[in-house]
């Protein structure tokens, strides 16, 4: 009874214990950090404006040039070359200044217990596991009060519940913790929260809470600029609307005009080291690496069985039904999913390695959950309307969907999905195996790099 009661009482605070205790019991069973497995990869690349700045004193890169250790040195930044032999960092600082916090935590403690404060000792990648689960319960708190603005407590809460265990996001909260994707996420919960709120009772405080957002979140991924196609569509439904709409913003243009110069502002140190390095403002620091708008591979990337979004996270396809829901509920937010989840998914699958390297299923389209969870919480209200038996096969539906993404999120872990080489065939092979074989192994493809960054079709298919 009194766990009934905490449950009718204390929605949140169930999803924040089911999260931590989850999150923390696979990561100190992992201990990632022990053998610096944190950062690496992308991280590396995301996370070296720190150790460059603080540690080095050098954002030019230079010391790669003449240490003693310039292979180690060398694979902890991993920078690009520009085409006058500089060195420099491929990733924009967004995902940098969100590890700032916790990096200052771990170099404080290093420098306290006489740990190597170097930014690479273990310290620093426990730091950044567990900014992670930290960043995404902020997340979590602002996707709830966004939800709240459209359905009751019980559809909010499974809603949350399903994005959290039926989703890639816990591979991105545990096994590959720290990548960009959650505080991308993060960040857009935290932008619905202030469209809203902004829309209701517009001030500058909130206009430069949502410039801040939209400065931040261009800079963790070039591609969350699309964000402001959600500013401009909001409650809009017909030419009328955005007519009114563009009204209302000119009535409000010192706002607007605020709300840029705050975007603008956390942007303007990314402006600057590009100027510093290449002696231009705008700079493509992903070199030799580009979309191909005209030769999109979004339904390889939707349903294929290398990285498919739908094939590996089918709950979400819940979540496309229930833009049709919205029809019924909440019909000015139509408009504005549409437009802006058919062109955030044809720009993310015009990038030339569309299924986004060694992940998960499609970890592109974790920063955009919240405002799926908008239709996704439709669909369930719709399911909490149906008879009893048809909700008791839909709840049985969401819950073997759960088990499943998190037997498969096993699988990524121990390699048994494998990282980009999965086929149809690798898949039904594996499909409820806990252990590698031969068999399975055989049946991989790997992607063919050199000519998706090309842009031309790979060879053999």
């Amino acid at each position: 009874m009194k766990l009934i009661q905490f449950i009718k009482n204390g929605y949140l605070k169930l999803i924040f214990f089911l999260v931590i205790t989850s999150v923390t019991w696979v990561n100190f069973n992992h201990v990632f950090w022990e053998n610096q497995h944190v950062i690496e990869h992308d991280v590396n690349q995301y996370y070296s404006y720190l150790p460059a700045f603080f540690y080095e004193k050098d954002l030019t890169l230079n010391f790669l040039n003449d240490t003693i250790n310039q292979k180690i040195e060398t694979r902890y930044y991993q920078p690009n070359k520009t085409t006058n032999n500089k060195l420099i960092i491929k990733m924009s600082m967004g995902m940098a200044i969100s590890y700032l916090p916790f990096f200052t935590v771990a170099h404080f403690y290093c420098k306290l217990f006489n740990i190597p404060a170097n930014g690479f000792s273990p310290p620093y990648h426990f730091a950044l596991q567990f900014s992670t689960l930290i960043y995404f319960l902020i997340g979590l708190f602002y996707l709830w009060k966004v939800l709240l603005n459209y359905f009751n407590k019980s559809v909010s809460t499974i809603t949350l519940l399903l994005i959290c265990f039926a989703t890639n996001v816990f591979f991105y909260l545990t096994f590959k913790a720290a990548l960009s994707h959650i505080i991308g996420f993060t960040g857009i919960a935290m932008f619905l929260f202030y469209l809203i709120e902004w829309h209701k009772t517009p001030n500058y405080k909130t206009s430069i809470k949502l410039g801040l957002l939209i400065g931040f979140l261009t800079l963790v991924r070039p591609i969350n600029i699309l964000i402001v196609l959600i500013f401009v569509l909001y409650n809009v439904t017909t030419l009328k609307d955005l007519k009114n709409k563009i009204i209302f913003f000119w009535k409000l243009k010192t706002q607007i005009l605020t709300l840029s110069l705050f975007a603008f502002i956390i942007v303007l140190p990314q402006l600057i080291y590009w100027k510093t390095i290449t002696g231009s403002y705008f700079f493509n620091s992903y070199i030799n690496e580009r979309f191909y708008f005209f030769n999109p591979h979004i339904f390889k990337a939707l349903f294929g069985f290398r990285k498919g979004w739908f094939i590996y996270t089918p709950i979400m396809l819940f979540s496309i039904i229930g833009i049709i829901q919205l029809f019924k509920t909440n019909k000015n937010l139509i408009l504005m999913l549409s437009v802006f989840l058919c062109i955030y998914i044809y720009v993310a699958f015009s990038w030339w390695c569309w299924w986004y390297g060694g992940s998960f299923s499609q970890r592109v389209m974790i920063d955009v959950y919240p405002i799926l969870a908008i239709p996704l919480a439709a669909f369930i209200n719709y399911v909490f309307k149906l008879s009893s038996y048809k909700k008791a096969v839909f709840i049985g539906l969401f819950i073997g969907l759960t088990l499943l993404n998190l037997f498969q999120t096993t699988q990524a872990k121990f390699n048994i999905i494998h990282y980009d080489s999965m086929t149809f065939e690798s898949y039904i092979k594996s499909f409820g195996v806990i252990t590698n074989n031969n068999e399975i192994k055989k049946l991989y493809k790997t992607p063919d790099y050199e000519n998706a960054l090309k842009g031309i079709e790979e060879r053999g298919e």
